[in-house]
């Protein structure tokens, strides 16, 4: 009788590990990232030939996740990322320069209108005012829309060394938990926690940037970005750093096991790649076009008031002053009074208007811009239509990549997430068999009774 209660004991003692471990499932259901884990179990052979075996054990608790699921996971995490940090800063830059308070093709329909007004009474006092009026709010407009734009450039900037911060301590927790599974795979200990808390890390930590994860024999794994550059090595984390040149832009760089070089920026992916992209993609490339806008429109403006004569008979003096140092005061107005507005072609000549009609032609003129020659009013609709048509196109692939996520997540959830139904199922399944390997040993022991009590 000994050996059915060796074998209905082992089948308690296994059914006690699967209840616990269901016990463990259900216990983190809500847990961000645990992977759940199934009870394996074989056979154990019996002694002799004629032995029906020696009942069961549990051979190992088997952590539920698909590698394969994971890394896809974090690439789609990655991908969505990118196209989230862009988009940040495109809407702004888009509803910036579509508004009619910042727009400089209003500014300058505004502009060309004050000249226009005044065309038939070029000595007129108060349109001459409205003129210097309308080249104020050009200007702001031109002062505004660079000096926001150059306020998203220093967010976006203060916001990549944050990422930096946040990055650097996600390597050194995945190195520290390298260092934990080593140490307790090395004693055959358990490390779902700790894998579970590690792949959660890389999750977070794939955000920021496009990896490469490679798990090694003695249970640790190895981060690189995508460039091979290492990030986590083991127990060994790289640290990035973010230092200033001498153009105001930031350079990063890697520091792994006192080795210290450059990184480029443009292939990182993830909301680190996304920043780069914006800032050299969108906003600088704006801001630059603005210069020139405002640059070759002074020089126009300017070019043509020299020629003339003010209500005085003075020789025209410059209108604008374009200063190319300044992201927040490239435009200004000189200090002019109206009577110094050079309209006339010919000294004494108040009633000439010939210069005046001079700067009315700047409106159907070509400045050129980016390589092409068009007006200052198509090319302000051309950066507008660029950024708009770059956003749209941003917002279909982030709304792509957000449904590749949720799928990816899914598919992960299906392998490695808890079912309430299920474990439900095994509870009871798991608590059936603990209560028929206990009747096993109760019968296993009154049939002994009853030997006993025949002699």
């Amino acid at each position: 009788m000994s050996f059915l209660n060796q074998i209905a004991l082992s089948g308690v003692r296994a059914a006690q590990v699967a209840i616990a471990t269901t016990g463990q499932n259900v216990a983190n259901v809500n847990t961000p990232g645990f992977s759940r884990l199934t009870t394996v179990t074989a056979s154990l052979a019996g002694a002799g030939g004629l032995n029906v075996g020696g009942g069961v054990e549990v051979s190992s608790i088997r952590r539920m996740a698909s590698e394969f699921q994971n890394q896809q996971l974090w690439r789609a995490t990655t991908e969505q990322n990118y196209y989230a940090s862009r988009q940040e800063y495109l809407t702004s830059l888009e509803g910036l320069m579509s508004g009619t308070g910042s727009s400089i093709s209003v500014g300058l329909d505004q502009f060309f209108a004050a000249l226009s007004e005044a065309s038939a009474t070029p000595n007129s006092i108060a349109l001459r005012q409205q003129i210097l009026a309308e080249a104020g709010n050009m200007s702001q407009r031109f002062n505004g829309l660079s000096s926001n734009i150059e306020a998203q450039v220093q967010a976006l900037r203060e916001q990549r060394t944050a990422m930096v911060t946040t990055i650097n301590g996600l390597t050194d927790n995945i190195a520290k938990l390298n260092k934990k599974i080593i140490e307790a795979e090395s004693v055959k200990g358990d490390t779902t926690a700790l894998r579970d808390h590690r792949d959660s890390l890389v999750k977070d930590l794939s955000q920021y940037a496009s990896l490469r994860i490679n798990e090694v024999p003695d249970g640790s794994i190895s981060v690189t970005l995508s460039n091979g550059q290492p990030l986590v090595a083991g127990p060994s984390a790289g640290q990035l750093q973010v230092s200033l040149l001498a153009t105001g832009e930031q350079q990063v760089s890697l520091s792994f096991l006192g080795t210290n070089f450059p990184l480029k920026q443009d292939n990182f992916g993830g909301s680190f790649g996304g920043l780069y992209d914006a800032e050299y993609g969108d906003l600088l490339p704006n801001q630059a076009a603005l210069h020139d806008m405002a640059e070759q429109f002074a020089q126009k403006v300017n070019d043509i008031l020299v020629t003339g004569f003010d209500l005085a008979g003075n020789p025209g003096q410059a209108l604008l002053s374009y200063d190319p140092t300044s992201a927040t005061q490239l435009l200004k107005v000189n200090n002019l009074t109206p009577e110094q507005l050079a309209f006339s072609s010919a000294a004494g000549e108040t009633g000439n208007n010939k210069v005046l009609l001079d700067l009315l032609a700047i409106k159907s003129q070509n400045i050129t811009l980016n390589g092409s020659s068009v007006t200052l009013n198509d090319a302000y609709t051309g950066l507008l239509g660029t950024v708009a048509s770059n956003s749209r196109q941003n917002q279909a692939d982030l709304k792509s990549t957000t449904t590749v996520t949720q799928q990816a997540q899914s598919q992960r959830d299906s392998i490695s997430a808890v079912s309430l139904e299920e474990e439900a199922v095994n509870l009871m399944t798991y608590q059936q068999a603990y209560q028929a390997n206990m009747k096993v040993i109760s019968t296993a022991n009154q049939l002994f009774d009853d030997m006993l009590a025949a002699f």
